[in-house]
């Protein structure tokens, strides 16, 4: 039972809902406590594969979602979220040069989980390429939450057992937090990176016209002799 809405809810969070990865990142983190505490690593497989699933099962219903109607959904409400033409231009130039990477890093900064997807199937990204950047993305993702669970089991070994509830709590707020910092911190930089493009590409297509002037008025006057 407990299964069926891990699924429910990592589909959900890959079509919008917040909070849903939290929860199930909340649980890597528990499984990857209790690995060290004596628990089966056969024992956390059926919750690695359902969250999977879930996520895969979501953004796939995105992709295709935004495949039939994102062209449209962009020109009409892009502007009003911030999601401009330009912007989708350059992630487009971006997921056509570094594809998995982009997905794996954009898809852990908060808020922005389901953008990849909703590009992704906009500019028509093919299916199989787009299907192996997000189970890299998953695959990490899980990886990620379960070491860091381990990591806080291992620290807390000298502690009295009584209190490795209180701990768990704290291990999961301290790793929580780490990780939405880590995603606006990329964020950030992903803003300063488009700035400094956009700097670039004016500066490529619009020669200074004094500059330009100069020139052309250098090129009329006769030469001496």
């Amino acid at each position: 039972m407990w299964l069926s809405v891990v699924f429910v809810l990592a589909v959900l969070g890959e079509i919008g809902l917040p909070f849903t990865c939290i929860i199930i990142e909340t649980l890597f983190i528990f499984t990857g406590f209790e690995l060290i505490h004596g628990a089966s690593l056969v024992a956390a497989l059926p919750l690695l594969a359902t969250a999977g699933a879930g996520r895969l099962l979501g953004s796939t219903f995105f992709y295709r979602f935004s495949g039939g109607f994102g062209t449209s959904i962009i020109g009409r409400f892009g502007p009003r979220i911030g999601v401009t033409p330009k912007s989708v231009a350059m992630l487009t130039d971006r997921l056509a040069r570094l594809l998995l990477p982009t997905i794996v890093i954009v898809r852990f900064i908060p808020g922005f989980t389901i953008l990849p997807s909703f590009i992704c199937g906009a500019t028509a990204v093919g299916r199989r390429k787009f299907a192996t950047a997000i189970l890299a993305h998953i695959a990490i993702w899980e990886a990620a939450f379960i070491m860091a669970g381990t990591l806080g089991a291992l620290a807390s070994r000298s502690l009295d057992p009584s209190t490795y509830p209180l701990t768990l709590a704290i291990i999961i707020a301290i790793v929580l937090t780490i990780a939405t910092a880590n995603g606006y911190v990329i964020l950030h930089r992903l803003h300063r990176l488009e700035g400094s493009e956009g700097a670039d590409y004016k500066t490529g297509i619009s020669p200074d016209p004094s500059m330009e002037g100069r020139r052309r008025v250098s090129a009329t006057k006769p030469h001496a002799s």
